[in-house]
C-alpha cells in the first residue's frame, strides 16, 4: 500500500498534503493535551508496533503481496488522532531509512494509512459496538470488523489515486506516471485487501483487543471519548479496579478461532485465484521461489529465536518484559514476508512496470530515483547480509537486524518528538 515516488504526480503528490498537513496540526493538538509519562510511551510502542506489523508481507490474490498496519487497534486503545500520529512517524521513518514508500508520496501515505484507515476503521467499530460492555467479546469482533473496514477503504483510497493518474498525466498516448487505470487499479487494490491483507488485519486488531481485555483492561475501560480523542489520564490509573470482563470464554479459545477463521479463508482465496492448484496459489507462481534456500532460512531464524527470545525475555525489564519479548519475536519472524513470489501492486520497479507493459512512464522514470534510503529494501549495507551473493537466509538475516533498528528508530523518534511536545507548554507533562 506504499506508494513509491514517480507513481503520483508532482502535483498530486504535494497537493495531498492540503489535506495530511492540517490533519497533522489538530492531530498533534490532540494528543498534546494528554501527553503524560504514561501516554508518551504508549505511544512509542503502538507506533513501534505499526511499523512491525507493515514488515510483514502476505501472498494475496493477483500474484502480489501485502500488508497490514495496525491503525485501527491503536485508534481503539489511544484513540484515532493519536493514531494518525503513531503510523504517520512510522511512515517518514519507513521513506526516510528503508525505501518503503516514496519521499513526495509521504503525504499521500499517510493520508490513506494514517488518516483514512484508523478513523474508518475505528468509526465503524464504534458503530457495530454500539453501548456493548467494554470489556466483552462483541467489542473484540467490532474490532476485527472495523479494522477489516478500515484498510479496505484505505486501499480503495490507493486504487482511487494511482487510477486517475493515466486520466490526467499521458504523453504520446502513454501515461506520464502511474500505467494503472482505474478499473484495473480498484479491482487490484480492493480484491487483494478483501482476501488478504484486510483480513490479517482483522486479525492482528481482533487478537490484540482480547489481549488488552484480558491482561491490560484499563487501557479499554478508561480510553478513548466520543470524539476520537484520548481522555486525560486515561492511562494514568493503571492499578485503578477495571470493570470486571463480561465474557467467560478464555483467552485462548478466542484467539484458536479467530486464527483458524483468517487461514482458513485465506487459504480459500489462494486456491480459488490459483485454479485450485497450490502451486498456482493466489496466482503467484510458487515453483519459483527457492523452497531450499527456504528449509534454511527458517532453520537459520529457528536458531536465533531460540536463542534470543529466552534472552530477551530473562534480561528485559519486567515493566517491558512481555512487550520487548514480542517485539524480538516480530522482527525475527518478519523475513517469512521474503518467502512470497512477486511484490506489492503498484510498487514494483521501472523495470516491472516495462515487463508489463512495454514501456516505463517518464515520470517514473524521472522520479523513481530522486531519493536513495540508506537501508533500501531494509538490507542492511553489509556484505555478508546482502549483495547478489548473498543467500536468502543471509538477506533474512539482515531483514532482521533492519526490523529491530526501525523498531527502535520509530520508538524512540515519538517518544522524543512527544517529550518535546509536553515541554512546549501546550499539554504539561502529568505525573
Amino acid at each position: 500500500m506504499h506508494i513509491p515516488d514517480g507513481y503520483l504526480s508532482p502535483i498530486v503528490s504535494v497537493g495531498l498534503g492540503a489535506a495530511t498537513v492540517p490533519g497533522w496540526a489538530v492531530a498533534t493538538n490532540r494528543v498534546q493535551k494528554v501527553l503524560s509519562n504514561r501516554t508518551i510511551p504508549m505511544l512509542a510502542v503502538f507506533s513501534a508496533m505499526s511499523f512491525t506489523i507493515m514488515m510483514f508481507n502476505i501472498p494475496v490474490p493477483g500474484g502480489t503481496t501485502a500488508h497490514g498496519v495496525g491503525g485501527t487497534l491503536i485508534a481503539i486503545v489511544l484513540g484515532p488522532w493519536a493514531a494518525a500520529i503513531s503510523v504517520s512517524v512510522a511512515l517518514i521513518i519507513q521513506a526516510l531509512f528503508f525505501g518503503d514508500g516514496g519521499i513526495l508520496a509521504i503525504f499521500a501515505n499517510s493520508l490513506n494509512m494514517a488518516f483514512i484507515l484508523p478513523f474508518v476503521g475505528y468509526g465503524a467499530y464504534r458503530l457495530l459496538a454500539g453501548r456493548s460492555p467494554m470489556l466483552s467479546r462483541r467489542r473484540v469482533w467490532a474490532a476485527g470488523i472495523g479494522a477489516y473496514v478500515g484498510i479496505t477503504v484505505s486501499a480503495l483510497a490507493v486504487g482511487i489515486e494511482l487510477g486517475i493518474e493515466p486520466i490526467l498525466f499521458t504523453q504520446n498516448g502513454h501515461a506520464l506516471y502511474s500505467p494503472y487505470g482505474l478499473s484495473e487499479a480498484i479491482p487490484a487494490m480492493l480484491i487483494a485487501h478483501l482476501f488478504g491483507a484486510s483480513i490479517v488485519e482483522a486479525l492482528i486488531t481482533a487478537l490484540g483487543v482480547a489481549w488488552i481485555q484480558s491482561r491490560h483492561p484499563e487501557y479499554l475501560a478508561n480510553g478513548a471519548t466520543e470524539d476520537g480523542s484520548l481522555r486525560v489520564g486515561a492511562t494514568e490509573g493503571a492499578s485503578r479496579q477495571a470493570p470486571p470482563i463480561v465474557a467467560s470464554r478464555p483467552l485462548w479459545q478466542t484467539w484458536a478461532a479467530l486464527i483458524a477463521i483468517a487461514i482458513a479463508v485465506i487459504a480459500a482465496a489462494g486456491l480459488a485465484t490459483g485454479g485450485g492448484d497450490p502451486a498456482r496459489a493466489f496466482g503467484a507462481d510458487w515453483s519459483a521461489v527457492d523452497w531450499p534456500g527456504v528449509a534454511t532460512m527458517l532453520l537459520a531464524t529457528g536458531v536465533i529465536a531460540a536463542v534470543l527470545l529466552p534472552l530477551a525475555w530473562l534480561l528485559l525489564p519486567r515493566p517491558v518484559r512481555g512487550v520487548g519479548t514480542a517485539f524480538t519475536a516480530a522482527a525475527i519472524l518478519a523475513p517469512l514476508g521474503l518467502i512470497a513470489p512477486g511484490f506489492a501492486y503498484g510498487e514494483g520497479s521501472a523495470e516491472d512496470v516495462a515487463q508489463a507493459f512495454g514501456y516505463v512512464p517518464a515520470g517514473l522514470q524521472q522520479l523513481g530515483g530522486l531519493f536513495s534510503a540508506p537501508l533500501s529494501g531494509y538490507e542492511i549495507p553489509l556484505p555478508f547480509f546482502s549483495g547478489a551473493n548473498a543467500g536468502l537466509w543471509q538477506h533474512a538475516i539482515g531483514y532482521e537486524l533492519a526490523g529491530v533498528l526501525g523498531i527502535l528508530i520509530v520508538g524512540g523518534a515519538v517518544y522524543a518528538l512527544s517529550r518535546l511536545l509536553t515541554r512546549a507548554g501546550a499539554g504539561p507533562s502529568r505525573a
